[in-house]
């Protein structure tokens, strides 16, 4: 799911991670949006898996807003994955250590797919985008929530070495491939108005 240095930098951060001041300040108003779009989309869904799910916020929040579902996160980074295991001892929410190329899940196995800031750290975005589309039932959702360069931030992008995000028009065309749309976005954040929540369907 992520480079080499990426996945150690975030076994390093496990134990610290939700302390960071970007949770308060970004994630955490993403995450709000992302639950909120995923009840408009999808109403009660009765599968969920987290894409990079880090220390499993997201879904210690989904659990609340989606009783009942059965809730699984994936990680590439395993110290993440243990801190997600050992911050939810009741077992309500199943970690895994996985990779978004490599989802161990068998086909039409959730409802609802989220990938909150964590897109830009796929290894193969392609491939990705094939694997969530392989996972995702007939009428689920993808939630990507992610920044997107698109227009005259792209030399911005390139300067402040954020080639990973994707780029409006390629993603497009990977959805495509994986043979996905998009069905509606929700600009979520100020930052130059480029973090959206990105509600992908089957094609």
């Amino acid at each position: 799911m992520a480079h080499g240095h990426d996945v150690d930098r975030f076994n390093r951060w496990a134990t610290t991670y939700d302390r960071h001041w970007m949770q308060r300040l970004i994630f955490k108003p993403i995450q709000r949006t992302v639950l909120q779009v995923a009840a408009e989309q999808v109403g009660s869904p009765s599968t969920i898996l987290d894409v990079g799910c880090g220390t499993g916020k997201l879904l210690k929040s989904a659990r609340g807003r989606f009783p009942g579902a059965r809730l699984v996160g994936v990680d590439a980074a395993v110290e993440m994955v243990k801190y997600a295991q050992s911050s939810t001892p009741d077992g309500t929410i199943e970690f895994r250590q996985a990779t978004a190329e490599e989802l161990p899940f068998p086909d039409a196995s959730f409802d609802l797919v989220f990938s909150t800031m964590t897109f830009h750290h796929w290894h193969n975005q392609a491939r990705g985008a094939a694997e969530v589309a392989r996972v995702l039932t007939p009428g689920g959702r993808w939630l990507l929530a992610d920044f997107v360069v698109s227009g005259f931030m792209r030399p911005v992008g390139a300067l402040l070495k954020i080639h990973q995000f994707p780029d409006r028009t390629n993603l497009q065309t990977m959805l495509s491939k994986a043979a996905l749309k998009v069905v509606k976005e929700r600009r979520i954040s100020r930052l130059g108005g480029q973090v959206a929540v990105i509600v992908i369907a089957k094609a």
